[in-house]
């Protein structure tokens, strides 16, 4: 763990902080090569610690950010199963791009022009928009994306929570760039446009006067996660809020009606791929199947169910779509979605002490493991990228059994660790079956023990 804390204590510099707000010289961002472009995602792991943990410090101070233990988990372990898809550190779309570029690129650029620079900057920035807008709009292409909306709570853990198939739902729109700017400018501005919309996934900072005008700021983007029917598909910018003014979908964040957070019909569960996976089903089947009062099919007839599959995610027969780019989008997306609650109940299970340590603590071992795993990656075997990968996805999912309180996250974390165990034995690995023996030890001793309270139960003592 000691090169654990020392990786992170070399990347915590005011140059990587820098770019986590875009604050960068073209100079210092401009490579020949996609492989001399850094990896600013892991840069920048240091500082979103850092930064969720003085949020949570102001926001206790001030009452203007709430965090829960549970929903902050897992928000971060989905930002490291997001990055497990990501071979390398790079993204999916890297490869389909690069060949495009090579070609059947419109002409060559100097890629160490300021004005090429300019330029990428800004397509990449209506790149995301559009593919941003598509993945909220544009059907099943939702269930891509959903995951980063799952969230009840509106704070810095909440930029973490990604989907860790997003990219199959964005390539496209990251391709067409492809036919003018250069792979390693292309890789550049992806990252830093992901990094600036950390900052502004918070309810700490209030509206920023004439920033309001022409960046994504914070409140903004408190409108784009808001499930209020009047936030409903709006303010789908990166960096340049612009975008959204130029093609209708801007929306001002209201003083007297608050965003609430999540989605429209809350998910009510931290488990972390059910929570990444469950809206295909939802969408690709269940929809299709839905009744109305009278025990009508909602949509009947086989064109109807596939045609509720590529149709906006809030489309039942009689509403009015229009058309943008190659999909359909509601008229008024506000149109049927529920008023907010008077009280509104955030999804939680009570936790006793032992349970709510374990949970940190596998929170922890997955955080050290992928800071160990993500950077060298590339240059592992096989057996131990995936011996690595089942490790990770494994923690992270008996996490979400926990505060689910399901009934087998026990029996299963009992089996995970016997095969851990059994793995490191015959890898010879000593770490790591110690660490995994003491595990096993506490689950079998102080989690299966029936007489342990909850907090809650202890607080009604």
């Amino acid at each position: 763990m000691a090169s654990v804390f020392e990786k992170l204590q070399n990347e915590l510099t005011f140059k990587n902080l820098r770019t986590m707000f875009y604050i960068v010289t073209p100079n210092e961002t401009t490579y020949s090569r996609v492989e001399d472009v850094p990896d600013y995602f892991e840069k920048a792991r240091p500082w979103f610690l850092l930064l969720v943990f003085m949020e949570f410090i102001v926001g206790r101070l001030t009452d203007k950010s709430h965090y829960a233990l549970n929903d902050t988990i897992t928000s971060m372990n989905a930002g490291i199963l997001s990055l497990l898809p990501k071979i390398g550190g790079r993204t999916m779309s890297l490869t389909l791009y690069t060949y495009i570029y090579e070609n059947y690129r419109f002409f060559d650029v100097p890629i160490d022009s300021i004005w090429i620079w300019i330029f990428a900057f800004l397509a990449h920035d209506l790149a995301y928009y559009l593919a941003h807008r598509a993945i909220h709009e544009a059907g099943i292409f939702w269930s891509f994306h959903q995951m980063h909306h799952s969230s009840e709570y509106y704070n810095l853990s909440t930029a973490l929570r990604q989907g860790c198939i997003q990219e199959m739902g964005t390539i496209f729109f990251e391709s067409l760039q492809s036919f003018i700017t250069p792979p390693p400018l292309f890789l550049a501005h992806k990252y830093l446009n992901t990094l600036y919309q950390f900052w502004i996934h918070t309810e700490v900072i209030p509206k920023l006067g004439p920033l309001e005008y022409i960046l994504n700021t914070p409140s903004h983007h408190r409108v784009h996660h808001g499930r209020n029917p009047y936030c409903i598909d709006k303010n789908y910018a990166g960096v340049l809020i612009i975008w959204d003014k130029i093609f209708g979908t801007f929306e001002l964040e209201r003083d007297a009606e608050k965003p609430v957070y999540g989605l429209i019909t809350n998910v009510k569960s931290f488990d972390a791929l059910w929570l990444q996976f469950f809206e295909f089903k939802a969408i690709g089947w269940d929809k299709g199947w839905m009744k109305n009062k009278k025990g009508e099919d909602r949509f009947p007839g086989i064109w109807n169910k596939i045609k509720c599959v590529v149709a906006p995610p809030g489309w039942f027969r009689g509403l009015p779509t229009k058309q943008f780019f190659w999909w359909r989008c509601m008229e008024d997306p506000g149109k049927g979605i529920p008023k907010i609650e008077k009280t509104v109940v955030r999804y939680s299970q009570p936790l006793n002490l032992y349970e709510t340590l374990y949970c940190v603590a596998l929170f922890l071992t997955s955080f050290g493991c992928s800071t160990e795993f993500y950077p060298h990656r590339n240059e592992m075997s096989w057996q131990l990228f995936f011996a690595y990968s089942a490790y990770l996805v494994s923690n992270i999912q008996a996490v979400g059994y926990y505060l689910d309180k399901r009934p087998i996250a026990i029996p299963l974390d009992i089996l995970r660790l016997t095969v851990t165990c059994a793995y490191c034995i015959l890898q010879s690995n000593i770490s790591i079956l110690a660490y995994s023996l003491i595990s096993l030890f506490y689950v079998i001793y102080f989690l299966r023990n029936p007489t342990t309270k909850s907090v809650k139960e202890e607080k009604e003592l």
